[in-house]
């Protein structure tokens, strides 16, 4: 009986030194590269805004008051960035809600964005990234059924502030935005 027993102690020892020396170390996690982290990393959290924004004669001209909240989140393990928006009726505008991605290829060095709101609006853009505090967004795409190419321009004011400009064909206007 006690041959039996250290024959299967022996077999198990055995059996256990092969698994681990046939197991392989897990290659490491993949990380975000850094070009990303830096642009969004402290971006996340929500913000609200409040501005204006000059419209086209063709609907109705005139400057409004706006004001909108923003949460941003990191998204596919830092992977990319989502920001849910909300902008609050005024006497010419419904309101509306919407949602955006950013990420980054690293290979072309430039980040993409993707966004569509409740209006039936949807943009994609780029950018060449975070220069001098600024991060310039081309984008295209369709706002109330027209085709539309805008540019965004971001300007970092610290961790807690940023404001926003924007051009829209004969549209533009600023945001001032802050982390709450």
């Amino acid at each position: 009986m006690t041959r039996i027993a250290i024959l299967i102690l022996a077999t198990s020892l055995a059996a256990g030194a092969q698994d681990k020396s046939t197991k392989k170390a897990a290659p490491p996690h993949p990380k975000p590269d850094p070009a990303l982290v830096q642009a969004f990393g402290s971006s996340t959290g929500t913000w609200t805004c409040f501005g204006t924004t000059n419209l086209p004669k063709d609907m109705g001209g005139g400057t409004l008051k706006t004001k909108s909240k923003m949460t941003i989140r990191r998204e596919a393990g830092g992977f990319a960035y989502s920001g849910d928006y909300t902008m609050a009726p005024n006497k010419a505008f419904p309101g509306m809600r919407g949602r955006m991605m950013w990420t980054y290829d690293p290979a072309a060095k430039k980040f993409y964005e993707l966004a569509a709101d409740t209006t039936g609006g949807a943009m994609r853009g780029e950018s060449d990234g975070l220069k001098d505090g600024k991060m310039v967004w081309s984008e295209e795409g369709t706002m109330m059924g027209k085709s539309v190419k805008s540019t965004t321009t971001i300007v970092y004011k610290g961790r807690k502030a940023l404001d926003i400009q924007f051009e829209m064909g004969d549209m533009n206007g600023a945001d001032h935005c802050k982390k709450s």
